[in-house]
């Protein structure tokens, strides 16, 4: 009884996490305009999506050092 449990609960996790990983990557980041204004420390904290956050950090960074 208990290694169908743990077999269930496992299972489930699983198919959670897959439904949740293919979301993230399935979806489309809103491209950000690079600027003065864009690329200060504030700006960038307050950008809420991960991913678009890593995404302004690296092109200002590139901006940068241009």
């Amino acid at each position: 009884m208990k290694a169908k449990t743990n077999v269930f609960i496992t299972l489930a996790a699983a198919a959670l996490l897959g439904v949740l990983g293919y979301r993230s990557l399935a979806r489309q980041v809103q491209p950000v305009a690079v600027s003065a204004a864009t690329c200060t420390p504030e700006y960038i904290r307050n950008v809420s999506d991960t991913m678009e956050r890593s995404i302004l950090s690296a092109q200002c960074a590139k901006a940068k050092s241009k």
